[in-house]
């Protein structure tokens, strides 16, 4: 994991009050009962890396919830997106038929225009 990655996780379990542990994947799985077993009894995280880049994080349930909470009080503060209205518009109709009768339309008025010439 690059440099910038571990601080910016480190600031971020700190400013969620959680200590971080990072362990790769297969030291996670030979100790998957204690690093649970350490979640319940400490206000911490595990980052789980393959190959040094984090993939997962064990959280208790606890601190899961209390993180879900916080982001459910701040979605409210955020400026909802515009919508993006592409593909929103449905046309029940045959196009070139349409865009015919309209030509007809049309040259129908320009004769009827020219002979009043």
């Amino acid at each position: 994991m690059g440099e910038y990655m571990a601080n910016l996780t480190e600031k971020q379990t700190a400013a969620l009050g959680l200590t971080a542990q990072t362990v790769g994947k297969t030291q996670a799985r030979k100790e998957f009962f204690s690093l649970v077993d350490s979640l319940c009894s400490a206000n911490s995280a595990v980052e789980i890396t393959d190959h040094d880049e984090p993939v997962a994080v064990l959280l208790s349930y606890q601190n899961y919830v209390a993180l879900t909470a916080k982001a459910r009080a701040h979605a409210g503060h955020v400026k909802p997106m515009v919508p993006n209205l592409m593909g929103s518009v449905v046309i029940n109709s045959d196009l070139d038929a349409a865009s015919a009768k309209i030509a007809g339309f049309f040259n129908a008025s320009v004769d009827k225009s020219a002979g009043n010439l």
